[in-house]
């Protein structure tokens, strides 16, 4: 697998292989906050914009850090990863798939965690609903906004409370948030007979 595409948005990560990473490959990267982190590319989705790094704790322990890329403040290619005989790149050692849904799960569990202490479980819900498909997301007090300006969601989550700029924008995540209500009103009514 060949991981392609810009490293981040807006010119704001250049380098000389930001368009054609491949996995496997060693990587330097600080993330929003200052943080440096080194390891191995082991896993990337294109339309999430979410990168995987295997890197090695002090106690000699391998972690996996979850990243979007988007919001990286530099990204650098250290050790590209070699060709093999098939042409596609492989990182060395499979990775863990419980290992990589672990890692996934308190990325998410974070990003819940980020809301507002007055949101409702459901809008917390909704919020990781959305995240999957929109990954540019913030809290503006209780207000679910797409960081691009294009939607924002209003308590109390329903389909009749998204607003935005964007016409398409607002009509994908309307079909989000029914869809998420419907599932939960399956759910509940399945929880209730059992």
């Amino acid at each position: 697998m060949v991981a392609l595409g810009p490293m981040a948005t807006g010119g704001k990560v250049e380098n000389d292989l930001q368009f054609f990473v491949p996995l496997g490959s060693i990587v330097v990267c600080v993330d929003p906050y200052g943080n440096k982190l080194e390891g191995e590319l082991v896993a990337m989705d294109e339309p999430s914009g979410m990168i995987i790094i295997k890197s090695t704790s002090s106690d000699n322990m391998e972690d996996l850090t979850v990243l979007n890329r988007e919001l990286l403040a530099d990204f650098d290619v250290k050790t590209p990863a070699p060709k093999n005989s098939q042409g596609a790149f492989m990182p060395e050692r499979i990775v863990d798939d419980r290992l990589v849904r672990r890692a996934i799960a308190e990325k998410e569990e974070a990003v819940s965690r980020m809301a507002p202490k007055d949101v409702t479980a459901a809008g917390k819900e909704l919020f990781k609903v959305i995240n999957k498909t929109y990954s540019n997301l913030d809290w503006q007090g209780k207000v679910i906004r797409g960081l691009d300006g294009d939607f924002e969601v209003h308590p109390p989550y329903k389909e009749d409370n998204v607003r935005g700029n964007t016409e398409d924008a607002v009509a994908r995540i309307r079909k989000v948030v029914k869809k998420f209500h419907s599932d939960l009103m399956k759910k509940s009514e399945v929880d209730v007979s059992s």
